[in-house]
């Protein structure tokens, strides 16, 4: 596992991007301002291209706007990765002001941008898994099973 902290300042506020590279996998973690939080959650699967969203009511009960910076860096890293991704989005500033909202979208796109040369960088440290087959892990799977009964 790889990781690095990536962060972009404009506008009195700084976005973070908190990068895990799990071989071929990426997990960012997109914080910042007065409260970072958990406000949206994007996931990507590099097989099928499929995207799912995940947003989260805030304490006043609106939803959370953080998702659409998620989107905005998993669309612009998404067809560089060569595995899976989710990202998580963050970031409250107390009073946000019109030139903060709007500033926060190319933060997000420096950051992904960041972020893949980053990737880029360690693919040559990424492994093929290897795996076994369909029988072993039946056999496996039956054996750990038998095991958490006796528990």
């Amino acid at each position: 596992m790889v990781s690095k902290i990536f962060k972009i300042t404009q506008e009195n506020y700084t976005i973070y991007a908190n990068c895990q590279l799990l071989n071929q996998d990426l997990v960012v973690n997109l914080s910042g301002g007065d409260l970072p939080h958990i406000g949206g959650i994007v996931s990507w699967d590099g097989k099928s291209k499929k995207e799912t969203k995940v947003s989260f009511t805030s304490h006043n009960g609106r939803i959370h706007k953080d998702i659409f910076l998620a989107e905005k860096f998993a669309k612009n890293v998404e067809a560089a990765l060569p595995g899976n991704l989710c990202v998580t989005a963050g970031v409250h500033i107390d009073g946000i002001t019109q030139a903060q909202i709007e500033a926060s979208f190319p933060m997000t796109e420096a950051l992904a941008k960041e972020v893949i040369n980053w990737v880029d960088n360690n693919i040559k440290e990424m492994k093929q898994p290897k795996y076994t087959t369909h029988i072993e892990n039946y056999t496996l799977s039956k054996k750990l099973m038998a095991k958490k009964d006796k528990f």
